[in-house]
């Protein structure tokens, strides 16, 4: 063989075992994006958990919650008890944004998103009232523009509590941050 021949018979041997290892290295990645991707569902998965967990120990608070967010007797809790729900409540939007936050770096599937959106929304009034403060202005912009989709329709809660708001101003100031839902 001419030493030319064997040099092209190496080199395309050569970027065949490139493009192989290539090949292989995308398909570790899908499986390493599918297995990362798994672990972040079983982690909020997990924390939601615990989070209902420890609200079924406290049975003053998961009471307080039942008749003001399931019941809709809203007179029923005083400034301190809705200090508690503004609490809970911004600790349920933070979840939430953080889920925004991971869609957009593609480490929560749509189901999820969706899902999280939908919650956001029937939220606001209560966010508002509240003066729950959105830290990410994206993800409120995001909320807002869930809330104008055709298909929307907002809780029966949500509109039962926006007509209690207009009778009960808020006693709450935005203090937290500077994009509060307003």
């Amino acid at each position: 063989m001419k030493p030319n021949i064997i040099l092209t018979f190496a080199t395309t041997c050569g970027n065949l075992a490139v493009l192989a290892g290539l090949v292989f290295l995308i398909f570790e990645l899908k499986q390493n994006s599918a297995i990362a991707l798994s672990q972040i569902r079983q982690e909020r998965t997990l924390s939601i958990i615990d989070e209902y967990a420890l609200f079924a120990q406290n049975r003053q608070f998961s009471s307080m919650l039942h008749r003001a967010l399931e019941d809709g007797d809203f007179d029923s809790l005083s400034k301190d008890d809705w200090n508690q729900v503004r609490l809970y409540e911004t600790a349920r939007m933070v979840r939430l944004e953080d889920v925004y936050f991971q869609y957009h770096n593609g480490l929560i599937d749509d189901s999820a998103y969706n899902f999280s959106l939908a919650m956001a929304a029937s939220r606001l009034p209560l966010w508002k009232w509240l003066k729950v403060a959105a830290f990410n202005p994206d993800f409120k912009v995001a909320v807002d523009t869930f809330t104008q989709r055709p298909n929307f329709k907002q809780a029966v809660l949500a509109m039962e509590f926006s007509e209690w708001t207009k009778e009960n101003p808020s006693p709450f100031r935005g203090i937290w941050a500077p994009s509060v839902y307003e």
